[in-house]
């Protein structure tokens, strides 16, 4: 049996995709592909672990312990490939207010970042927040993928931008970067100064036969890299609000953790704290079958697209569980397409919130059982087709 095709029941727990529809949509009852979590359950080892020590009966100040240095240096080796250090490793609550902080304390006000619309719409909003530029360079269509600019990239580096913010795996689009594209951005940052913040919160949710590649293989990045990363998106936790910045480089890292501290901000999640532990002894095996369930998700989009709806054009799938799709043949705008689907029954993103560019495009959360993704498919299809039956 696929653990995965068995739904939580979501409803009533005051769950975003779920129970707050009405300000995104103006409706409710809608069968929910927004929010990046997943509607089947978490792994349940974690569950265990967080009821064996709430049954301790003291939730109290707690810190990091070599037992969670080693479960995620253990991770990032068996699944990565990187060999990384205890005292890289800088636990935090989420990575968009970390990515925040990283612009506010590495940067000037008014310096260029550089971001890669379509890109996930927090790149946009921290980077205003810190009072800086947002530089942007497009990714480019090739067929039913997207390629990095990196000529446009360079440039913006040799003008004087002073961040790049990275998405790796990268939402909306599914790119998985590989090996040669990344040591091409890591050569522009190197050759003009630049930090990199590589957002790798997807890194485990690889979909296709190419290999998550982490900026952390990079060494010679290590004086102006944070690699972000939680368990988040993999062993579906986000509610812990609990990740871990790895961060080689002592200056950047002495520099970053002085602003948590004087915040009082470096105190952990002591329930995300024995989750991260639990997630990463020996979450492998889970996390292979749900990438396998997440892969035929994905088929099977492709698949009733290609014989129901073969003008929207789905992006390669490469990793993440977060579809792109492209729905400009209609002629909508994004709004417009979120509305009619609403209407039929569904709740997707509009494309338009991760840039200009991508109107008429919209983003489809696959992490959810086959019954509810052919359900929501057919809501699509009613939508676009002007189909009620």
């Amino acid at each position: 049996m696929n653990m995965f095709n068995t739904p939580a029941d979501r409803k009533g727990t005051a769950c975003i995709k779920w129970d707050f529809q009405e300000a995104d949509y103006g409706r409710s009852g809608l069968l929910p592909f927004s929010i990046a979590d997943a509607d089947y359950q978490t792994y349940q080892p974690i569950v265990d672990a967080l009821k064996a020590f709430i049954d301790r009966g003291v939730i109290g100040y707690t810190d990091l312990n070599e037992e969670y240095f080693a479960a995620v240096k253990g991770w990032c080796q068996r699944r990565h490939s990187w060999n990384v250090e205890s005292s890289w490793i800088v636990p935090v609550g989420g990575i968009v207010p970390a990515m925040n902080t990283a612009i506010e304390v590495l940067t000037e006000p008014d310096d260029g970042i550089i971001v890669q619309p379509p890109v996930y719409d927090p790149f946009y909003s921290v980077i205003k927040a810190a009072g800086r530029r947002i530089l942007r360079n497009d990714l480019l269509r090739t067929g039913d993928g997207y390629k990095m600019d990196l000529a446009g990239l360079e440039q913006l580096a040799k003008d004087g931008a002073s961040m790049l913010l990275l998405c790796s795996p990268h939402n909306p689009v599914c790119r998985v970067w590989t090996y040669e594209e990344l040591q091409a951005v890591a050569d522009i940052c190197l050759r003009y100064g630049l930090i990199v913040v590589s957002d790798e919160i997807h890194w485990d949710l690889i979909l296709g036969d190419r290999k998550h590649v982490t900026m952390g293989l990079f060494p010679a990045l290590y004086d102006r890299l944070i690699v972000c990363t939680s368990c988040s998106k993999t062993f579906n936790i986000a509610g812990l609000e609990t990740s871990n910045l790895i961060i080689p480089g002592a200056e950047i890292r002495g520099k970053y953790q002085a602003h948590l501290y004087a915040r009082y901000l470096f105190v952990p999640n002591t329930l995300g704290l024995e989750a991260v532990k639990a997630a990463y002894k020996d979450g492998d095996e889970w996390v292979d079958q749900q990438c396998a369930h997440l892969k035929k998700n994905a088929q099977t989009v492709r698949d009733y697209l290609a014989e129901n709806l073969p003008e929207v054009k789905l992006a390669e799938v490469e990793g993440t569980y977060l579809l792109w799709l492209d729905m400009t043949a209609y002629g909508l705008s994004s709004d417009e397409l979120v509305k009619r689907i609403a209407e039929a029954g569904a709740g997707l993103n509009s494309g338009a919130h991760y840039g200009e560019a991508y109107d008429g495009f919209v983003r489809m959360n696959v992490a959810c059982p086959e019954e509810q993704l052919t359900a929501g498919l057919d809501c699509i299809r009613k939508a676009l087709k002007g189909d009620r039956s």
